[in-house]
């Protein structure tokens, strides 16, 4: 009987985002049932651990930090004798073939065996694109944000050009699923990400902690100086109530000036990155999201899987995949302050309300759980499985 293979095609394996995250998550229980799994990256980050396990098998395809270049039209810049930009496109050609075929050969010690590529993000089907035709090698196509998200940026031009051929393409929401089946996509599917834990706890010791917590990088997109500023306005209302901040990044000195102004430095704390966010979120009591674009936020797929209520803002059809509004927690929308202040005072405020979210929350977040998204992808295997 054949092995069971699978690779991971992702940026940069080491890198600590939300798809790493996932693709760590899933390479444990495949290993656990005894599936072949290997890491093929972009890049990689130098000296910085990985969220995967060292008996997984790692190749990176630039270990220089090559970043390719967009495309550039030939003909025209010839005509226009734009010889500098026709030289760096010939150049992106070469190491673009060269690269292809150590890909290829990454591939070909496989042999006939059948290879279920799971692509993280579309970035890297530029240089996969020749095993599209290998009758082996069945293609899966991911997107971790919102196709609002993507439609921000280089990466949804990609997945118009790339996904539509992959085996299976798979979104984080049936919104969303549905978006590329309306403009000619005949294999969407659709996958939750994979809580990495699911632990009960009390609702009334969850709330005799008296904390709220979030999560994230440092950066503007995540909306942290909306949630110190909403915390600041409901603090004098909620005694004995802190914040916590779990993360880092490029933000942190600017939020840091953000506390000291509002004066909250003995109510909101910057607590860094956190190598155990599962303890974090059993010593806390809600959590709060306040980004400004998402696709299925880890973040609130762990807090309701510890059973803590969740405030978010509507940053992306995920959220209330994952939230339901006025049962498990509160939506508000992206950079509204008052409302997300009121919103804490009354989850703070309001022991009956928070242990029913909170109850409600831990049940919720059954559908999350790393076993049954673990079947569903074994399900997927199947049904591509020899075609």
């Amino acid at each position: 009987m054949d092995r069971k293979n699978i690779v991971f095609l992702i940026n940069e394996y080491n890198n600590h985002g939300g798809a790493q995250r996932v693709a760590s998550i899933l390479t444990e229980e495949f290993l656990a049932d005894s599936y072949n799994v290997a890491i093929l990256s972009i890049n990689e980050q130098k000296n910085v651990p990985s969220y995967f396990s060292e008996e997984v098998p790692v190749k990176v395809l630039h270990p220089d930090g090559y970043r390719a270049p967009l495309p550039i039209e030939l003909s025209s810049n010839l005509k226009a004798f734009k010889m500098r930009k026709v030289l760096k496109e010939l150049k992106r050609r070469y190491l673009l073939k060269k690269k292809r075929d150590e890909v290829m050969r990454f591939f070909e010690s496989y042999g006939s065996e059948e290879v279920f590529v799971v692509v993280i993000q579309v970035y890297g089907m530029q240089w996969i694109q020749p095993l599209l035709y290998k009758r082996n090698v069945k293609i899966i196509g991911q997107s971790h944000e919102s196709v609002a998200a993507s439609k921000g940026s280089h990466r949804y031009k990609r997945i118009l050009s790339h996904y539509r051929q992959v085996s299976k393409f798979l979104l984080l929401t049936e919104k969303d699923a549905d978006y590329f089946q309306k403009i000619g996509f005949t294999n969407t599917g659709v996958m939750y990400n994979p809580a990495p834990f699911r632990q009960f706890n009390a609702p009334e010791v969850l709330y005799s902690n008296k904390k709220i917590i979030s999560s994230g990088r440092l950066i503007e997109d995540k909306g942290f100086d909306v949630l110190i500023e909403a915390f600041s306005v409901a603090a004098k209302d909620m005694p004995g109530w802190t914040l916590h901040i779990y993360g880092d990044g490029p933000e942190e000195k600017s939020l840091k000036s953000l506390i000291r102004i509002f004066g909250m430095e003995e109510r909101i704390f910057l607590e860094g990155q956190t190598e155990d966010i599962q303890s974090a979120l059993a010593a806390s009591s809600f959590f709060v999201l306040t980004s400004k674009a998402e696709g299925l936020p880890m973040s609130l797929i762990e807090a309701q899987s510890c059973g803590l209520p969740c405030i978010s803002t509507d940053c992306a059809p995920g959220i209330r995949e994952i939230v339901t509004e006025y049962e498990d927690g509160y939506i508000t929308p992206v950079g509204d302050i008052p409302l997300l202040a009121r919103q804490i005072k009354r989850l703070a405020n309001s022991p009956e309300i928070f242990l029913e979210f909170s109850g409600n929350s831990f049940m919720n977040s059954l559908k999350f759980e790393k076993k049954l998204i673990k079947n569903q992808w074994y399900k997927l295997f199947e049904e591509l499985g020899g075609q």
